[in-house]
């Protein structure tokens, strides 16, 4: 599903009005006519139901006064409170509100000075319209919006936000003020980003996308992509003649004192994400820790501290000849010789790699900019936002307020590929975003993160790119996470986690 920013939208709009010549009108007739269909879905025949609608000055109320006159065809008792003086109106808002009077449709000027009265207005609704500002707000609601919105969140009847909840940033889903806590949304057109980040997503309720006939050509440029079930098709098929060799072998570099758990999720996740073969390279003081099973680990001379370092260098070597993958990073520490060995490995190492936790932080300019595309072109980083503030000298609050574009900079700049964690995921590859919005608060515990390097180094091992495996993979990650947690949030591991990506496989 495609995604857009406010500004895209407008260019989108203004392209289908000017260059292909389709009316503004006809594009709000239609968002109206199926916004009331979707009314009609969820709330069943409106006949004889009180709908009551907000009308902003833009063409979001002008879409609420279509709503209103198609909520009189079908016998509904329709109300539209104006927020605006009329004489503020755009011109297709006052056309429609000319065709509602004259159908003698119910009109109320707001005056929030009857705060009162407004309220017990209100309250008799069936279903109240948010048509007040859709994508246009930006920062703080101005004048008298804030003081409505607020009475129309206390009376708590069910809301249909049009477009974007009023008060919620369409881009980038910041909340500066009071905002309308809906029920539904329903996107115009596109699904707009503001309503997948948060704190925005939290006042959306339940959305979805009306198709009101702006030209699929005209979207071919957006290249902002919400993940859902059908992408798990993109994932390679598996021969049946397939063996190990087919699927991937997979050199995991990880661990140390006190860190073994993390490079056993990550290597174990490989192999749960349908890899053929994994090596798990970890210091030689903790190889004990690590039971027989499937995965190969390799006890790798280390520092008196327990971590690699000099001393493990020559063994590296020999272990990325035939390998196809390299993940690096889960519990390696963040000694000054772990950086010395993570700078080796990438310098050496041509193939695709998985950069997580203690490997990013070798991951200055200076040293990204020193090796060549080629070798960069293959690498996912996969940074939460601490760990992306410290790769671009940043907060972490600086991070998620810019979530949809801080990854794509990133990524553009190094010519790698940018999966920043959190809610939702975004992942940022040479032209080209995916948003997950999969996953729960349960997974905020330790160890979630070396499950899903394991499973994206798992897909581009099976012949996914790396873009495409670390959206993929960080999609297949989070439902596994929401299988998991069905048994309850609280308490969910990075374990329960793991034994859940095969059935999402499966």
């Amino acid at each position: 599903m495609q995604v857009v920013t406010a500004l895209e939208m407008r260019r989108l709009d203004e392209e289908a009005i000017h260059k292909i010549g389709i009316a503004s009108l006809a594009l709000m007739e239609n968002a109206g006519a199926q916004a009331v269909r979707f009314l009609v879905d969820k709330f069943g025949p409106l006949k004889d139901k009180r709908v009551h609608i907000l009308v902003g000055p833009g063409n979001n109320g002008g879409d609420g006064l279509v709503v209103a006159r198609h909520l009189l065809n079908l016998g509904a008792r329709p109300k539209v409170y104006l927020t605006h003086p009329e004489d503020k109106c755009s011109q297709e808002c006052q056309v429609n509100l000319e065709i509602f009077r004259r159908l003698d449709g119910e009109v109320v000027s707001l005056d929030t000075s009857q705060r009162r009265n407004l309220k017990f207005s209100l309250s008799f609704a069936d279903v109240i319209v948010d048509a007040i500002l859709g994508t246009g707000a930006q920062g703080p609601l101005k004048g008298t919006l804030g003081e409505i919105v607020s009475v129309v969140n206390e009376v708590r009847r069910p809301v249909v936000a049009i477009d974007v909840p009023t008060g919620v940033d369409a881009t980038t889903g910041e909340v500066a003020g009071p905002a309308v806590e809906a029920d539904f949304t329903v996107a115009l057109g596109f699904l707009k980003q503001g309503c997948l980040f948060y704190p925005g997503r939290s006042y959306v309720g339940e959305y979805a996308v009306l198709d009101i006939g702006i030209p699929v050509k005209l979207a071919q440029g957006i290249q902002r992509f919400l993940l859902d079930r059908d992408d798990l098709a993109k994932l390679p098929p598996r021969p049946p003649w397939g063996h190990k060799g087919t699927f991937g072998h997979t050199l995991v570099v990880a661990g140390s004192v006190g860190m073994a758990g993390a490079a056993a999720l990550c290597a174990k996740a490989v192999y749960r994400g349908g890899g053929g073969m994994v090596t798990l390279a970890v210091p030689a003081s903790i190889v004990q820790r690590f039971s027989p099973d499937e995965v190969i680990v390799k006890p790798i001379p280390d520092t008196p501290e327990g971590t690699l370092g000099s001393p493990s260098i020559e063994s590296l070597r020999e272990l990325l000849k035939g390998k196809d993958v390299l993940a690096v990073g889960p519990g390696l520490s963040n000694r000054p010789e772990v950086k010395q060995v993570v700078e080796y490995l990438l310098r050496s190492w041509t193939g695709p790699a998985v950069i997580d936790a203690d490997g990013l932080n070798v991951l200055a300019d200076e040293f990204v900019m020193s090796l060549t595309p080629e070798q960069r072109r293959g690498w996912v980083l996969t940074p939460h936002p601490g760990e992306m503030g410290r790769l671009i000298d940043r907060p972490p609050q600086w991070v998620n307020a810019h979530r949809g574009t801080v990854g794509q900079e990133l990524a553009s700049r190094w010519g790698v590929t940018v999966l920043l964690k959190g809610a939702p995921t975004v992942i940022s590859g040479p032209g080209r975003i995916y948003i997950s919005t999969a996953g729960n608060s349960g997974m905020g515990s330790a160890g979630m993160g070396d499950v899903l390097t394991g499973v994206i180094a798992a897909f581009i091992g099976q012949g996914m790119e790396p873009l495409e495996a670390a959206a993929l993979g960080a999609y297949v990650h989070g439902l596994a996470g929401d299988a998991a947690g069905e048994k309850g949030k609280r308490g969910l591991t990075a374990s329960d986690c793991l034994a859940a990506v095969q059935l999402i496989l499966d």
